[in-house]
């Protein structure tokens, strides 16, 4: 009889430092486009990278479906170590999840998620991107111009993760305020976010 593998640890010091990686994301929807630190377990699924496990450890529970999108979405290390740390159900429509962890190739349409009420917009989904390393092929802009609450004046975003359409489609997602998806932009070691009250266009030549 062969026994299941243990997943790997999460956290060392589970309470301080969920509470260490709430704090940056907190502080990445207070301040738009800013790249705050996030420090994850030693040993997290190579998939996900400890980024990602850091956000996840953090905003998942047994409450909240996740849709797991491209690669993340075909590891079966991943999905077992998300289970046994989160106890969050895995849903397999990205539009039934409070949750979309994905990379961009497999981002979807963010009309299609979960964009919450007038009456109830915390129901809308949170999208958790991997942006470790990720460029997308295409014209898009490689940097956005931010404006918005938390910004004081501009803000210059590096987005080398965003295909051609992402700002028309973004901007779509601010002009259904309150509703609206929120974006979290996390790499190896730091999470940066767009909230939905963030108004992007290209950056001019003078931000570059």
């Amino acid at each position: 009889m062969t026994t299941a593998a243990v997943p790997a640890p999460g956290f060392a010091d589970p309470t301080r430092d969920a509470q260490r990686a709430f704090r940056a994301i907190l502080d990445a929807l207070a301040h738009p486009a800013r790249p705050y630190p996030v420090y994850g377990p030693a040993e997290p699924p190579d998939a996900l990278g400890r980024g990602l496990a850091a956000v996840a450890l953090t905003l998942l529970d047994e409450d909240c479906p996740v849709w797991l999108g491209g690669a993340l979405g075909r590891d079966a290390e991943t999905a077992a170590w998300l289970a046994f740390h989160t106890g969050a159900g895995r849903v397999g429509d990205p539009a039934a999840a409070s949750f979309v962890i994905t990379g961009p190739d497999a981002l979807p349409p963010l009309a299609s998620l979960a964009l919450g009420t007038d009456e109830a917009p915390h129901r809308s989904a949170t999208v958790v991107l991997d942006v470790r390393a990720r460029a997308v092929p295409g014209p898009g802009p490689a940097r956005f111009t931010a404006r918005g609450p938390g910004i004081d004046g501009t803000a210059t975003l590096a987005a080398p993760w965003a295909a051609d359409g992402f700002i028309d489609a973004w901007e779509r997602n601010a002009g259904l305020f309150p509703r609206g998806v929120d974006l979290l932009l996390v790499d190896a070691g730091s999470v940066a976010a767009l909230p939905r009250t963030t108004r992007l266009s290209p950056a001019g030549p003078e931000e570059e």
